[in-house]
């Protein structure tokens, strides 16, 4: 009866030790703590509580009833703006090693309160060509259609930088290149740019110097003079016939011609010539040219450009050198120029994949769950609890075998006093048989004869 008893309190024992473990692994696992997710909760919505207050009392008839809420005034509309801003391309001391690469770069800013995009596309004077682009900041040109695009939000500022070519004679070409930029629904903007050298060709017997023109901060509706100083010197040794000439931007055209030009002449729209005679050896010339500024170019400025001076000795070939110019003021109110260096081409970025460990998804259950890897520990405490209950199946198994192994004990003979015997023979006779009882759980066996302290004595013979 005590074997099935043990058996009941170790089965007890291990339903409580099996509900112990659950309990505590539900407790420690992530989604116990979960909160539900309020876009898929499937509770129903609960009803105001209903009030019982008394109805609100009739208005008197006799008063007068509130006018009428005033109508909020709507809204202001949207701004729509934007602006435009283009660099020069500048060629420096490498150009006269015959290396014409270099950049334009085109800035555009959206000055309005709602996401706007902006195109566009540019020409190219002679002598230069596009060899590349690229756009940063959302940007995206075109080198074959010679366009950009530029998506940007309020306020945001983009940028188009184009990779161009001048040939090595287009310094002694004239003209200018063009950007026009639009937005939808809005007239487009038109600015213009120059080929500028921030060194003078390397030419002997001739120098040439153009001072830059400063305009005053108070602009005005109508066109504006300022006065460009050009002086040719003849560093030869022989003198001269020498000329002069001046190309103006867009919007900018030579009105006065100075004292000493001997012949005048227009040869296009921007470029006008000026032959100043004869200039003897080591000799220089003075010309003061009064420039007519529009407003239009006013609002660009700072504007380039450039002047061209001529030597001719008697019997030998022409030299030529160039000088630019800059025409520079203050900015018209809310007119400021973008800034127009050249950012740096954005790098292609390797995708790497990773794993985010703290990232949690939404199920449809609406309750948040650990990605794979918080499930580990959840997973160990099912093994885990596996073994214990193997362990506990088997260890109850191996007591029950045990226990039935084990034969009941036999009765143990009575012991008797036998009669007086007479030899040892006798007592070997009436010994009692040896019990099945394993050696190890039986007393240890008397030795043969008499035991002290028996009442048996051996009789003398």
């Amino acid at each position: 009866m005590e074997a099935p008893a043990r058996r009941r309190a170790r089965l007890r024992a291990a339903f409580i030790a099996l509900s112990t473990v659950c309990s505590l692994l539900f407790t420690l696992s992530p989604a116990a703590y979960a909160e539900p997710d309020p876009e898929q909760s499937t509770e129903a919505p609960t009803d105001p509580p209903v009030t019982t207050d008394a109805p609100p009392p009739s208005p008197d008839p006799t008063t007068q009833a509130p006018p009428p809420p005033t109508e909020e005034p709507p809204p202001p509309p949207k701004v729509r703006k934007f602006a435009v801003t283009v660099s020069d391309v500048v060629l420096g001391d490498g150009y006269w090693q015959g290396d014409g690469s270099s950049k334009l770069v085109i800035s555009v800013q959206n000055l309005g309160d709602i996401p706007e995009t902006i195109t566009g596309f540019y020409t190219f004077p002679s002598g230069t060509r596009a060899t590349g682009a690229y756009g940063t900041d959302g940007c995206t040109s075109s080198n074959g259609t010679l366009s950009f695009s530029c998506p940007l939000g309020p306020g945001k500022i983009g940028h188009v930088v184009v990779n161009v070519d001048v040939a090595l004679d287009a310094w002694r070409l004239s003209g200018s290149g063009n950007v026009t930029a639009v937005m939808e629904n809005f007239p487009q903007k038109v600015r213009n740019f120059s080929i500028t050298f921030s060194t003078k060709p390397p030419v002997p017997g001739i120098e040439l110097m153009a001072d830059p023109l400063t305009l005053p901060a108070q602009a005005t509706a109508h066109a504006e003079n300022a006065t460009l100083q050009v002086k040719l010197r003849n560093t030869g040794s022989a003198k001269a016939a020498g000329a002069v000439e001046v190309v103006t931007p867009p919007g900018v055209d030579v009105v006065t011609f100075p004292s000493a030009c001997k012949v005048k002449k227009k040869l296009s729209p921007e470029r006008d010539r000026c032959e100043l005679g004869d200039v003897a050896a080591g000799k220089d010339i003075s010309a003061s040219f009064v420039l007519s500024i529009s407003a239009s170019a006013r609002a660009e400025v700072p504007l380039t450009g450039a002047v061209h001076g001529y030597l001719a000795p008697i019997g030998r070939d022409a030299v030529e050198t160039r000088a630019d110019y800059k025409i520079s003021g203050p900015p018209l109110a809310g007119e400021s120029p973008l800034p127009t260096e050249a950012p740096a081409s954005p790098a292609a970025v390797a995708v790497v994949a990773t794993t985010d460990t703290g990232k949690r998804q939404r199920p449809t259950n609406g309750l948040l769950t650990s990605d794979p890897l918080s499930s580990l520990p959840f997973v160990g405490g099912i093994i885990g609890l596996v073994a214990l209950v193997g362990f506990l199946v088997v260890f109850s198994l191996r007591r029950r075998l045990r226990d039935d192994s084990g034969a009941p004990p036999a009765a143990e003979q009575p012991v008797t006093v036998p009669a007086q015997r007479t030899s040892d023979e006798d007592l070997l006779a009436v010994q009692p048989p040896r019990s099945p009882i394993p050696r190890s759980l039986t007393l240890p066996r008397l030795p043969s004869g008499p035991v002290a302290g028996s009442g048996f004595r051996k009789t003398e013979e």
